[in-house]
């Protein structure tokens, strides 16, 4: 997922079919590497898409990565720091 979020037509769909709900439940749900590329493609998603970010906000995601970047792993929490 975190590749089709790379382009706007993958970003598109992602977003259009309930995506970003999904990736919430998976960083509050996931396998270790599960959260981080929910992280990864969360931040695809986001950057420069206001629209995006009201739909993280709305779903309830910031809680999720607040929780992430105080126990989550150290690749995780370097990935939601740097966006790399």
């Amino acid at each position: 997922m975190v590749v089709l979020a790379g382009i706007q037509e993958g970003k598109d769909a992602i977003v259009e079919e309930g995506g970003i709900v999904a990736l919430v439940e998976a960083i509050e749900d996931g396998s270790v590497k599960g959260k981080e590329f929910a992280v990864l493609t969360l931040l695809q998603l986001c950057v420069e898409s206001v629209r995006n970010q009201g739909l993280l906000v709305s779903e309830g995601g910031i809680p999720p990565l607040v929780a992430l970047s105080q126990t989550g792993s150290v690749r995780a929490k370097h990935k939601m720091i740097t966006r790399n």
